[in-house]
């Protein structure tokens, strides 16, 4: 087996471990569990987190477990609210913490890819001897950030694997497998939460987020993605004092993409404060571009 050491994020990791933690790498380490009552307390209180990933976790076994693995969803501390996992899988589940109540947060796990990843705030994949500790060093693990319909970090999806296998020719595809599975869990929070808005994307996804925002019938935000907030560096928090992001016409007509655009660019120009080259960050294009456009279009600056 190749030597495997911590990569970019995961030395990182064990600093932490090291100077803020002081955990020794060649202690001991028993699984946290948290109590039955516990456990439906933090369960009741991630309840629709759970619903919508359930569907998703299912699919993402079906792909992955041939090669072994366990799908874990964990909470924003690290608390393991549910599983999938094969029948054979059991044992070595309950051996290793790969169970509901389970705590895998960094501080007490040392470097893992449930704690991890909450630290990173990041896709990261822990693989074999790149874990802090010695007794982890069978264990595979991938991980990717979950958002609530606020954009904040709502939790953890992870697989894990104990079988110390080589996953290195299929590492690529099981991370973005596993990203594209934390989006469609996102969307699915995002669109519950605002079923009677417009959704609308701004661009292309990045990482696990995908830039949605919903819009009132006036064009207002009422909401938007972890992917969108940074995108328009809008803050936490309520949108409401936004300005219309894009008016539509009388529901027989069609989209006016003219109007569509105008009202993007006064939206980004009105966040900015009239400063053209920060609107032009925020729209994702050149400054020379946004002028042309600006002038195309005859909106006073």
């Amino acid at each position: 087996m190749n030597k495997i050491t911590p990569q970019a994020g995961l030395s990182d990791s064990w600093i932490r471990c090291s100077t803020n933690y002081n955990l020794d790498p060649a202690a001991r380490w028993e699984t946290r569990l948290l109590s039955a009552p516990e456990l439906r307390f933090v369960s009741s209180r991630t309840r629709l987190l759970i619903q919508h990933a359930l569907p998703e976790m299912e699919r993402l076994h079906s792909l992955v477990m041939t090669l072994g693995f366990t799908v874990m969803l964990a909470d924003a501390n690290g608390i393991v609210l549910s599983r999938q996992t094969s029948r054979e899988d059991l044992t070595g589940c309950r051996r290793w913490g790969f169970q509901a109540g389970a705590l895998w947060d960094e501080e007490n796990a040392g470097t893992n890819s449930i704690g991890t990843c909450l630290q990173e705030k990041k896709p990261v994949m822990v693989l074999q001897n790149q874990h802090w500790r010695l007794c982890f060093r069978n264990l595979t693990g991938i991980a990717a950030p979950l958002y609530n319909a606020s954009g904040k970090l709502a939790g953890v999806l992870n697989i894990c694997s104990f079988a110390g296998n080589d996953i290195m020719p299929f590492s690529g595809l099981l991370m973005e497998t596993m990203i594209t599975t934390a989006r469609q869990i996102e969307e699915r929070l995002f669109r519950q939460f605002f079923p009677n808005e417009t959704i609308i994307t701004l661009g292309l996804a990045a990482e696990s987020s995908t830039p949605l925002v919903a819009l009132d019938r006036d064009g207002h935000v009422r909401g938007a993605t972890h992917s969108s907030r940074v995108r328009m560096h809008w803050p936490d928090g309520e949108l409401e004092h936004l300005p219309a992001l894009m008016h539509f016409l009388d529901s027989e007509d069609e989209l006016s993409f003219r109007k569509a655009e105008v009202h993007v660019i006064r939206s980004a120009l009105a966040t900015t404060q009239g400063n053209v080259s920060a609107a032009a960050r925020t729209l994702g294009i050149s400054r020379s571009t946004l002028h042309r456009k600006i002038k195309a279009l005859n909106l006073p600056i």
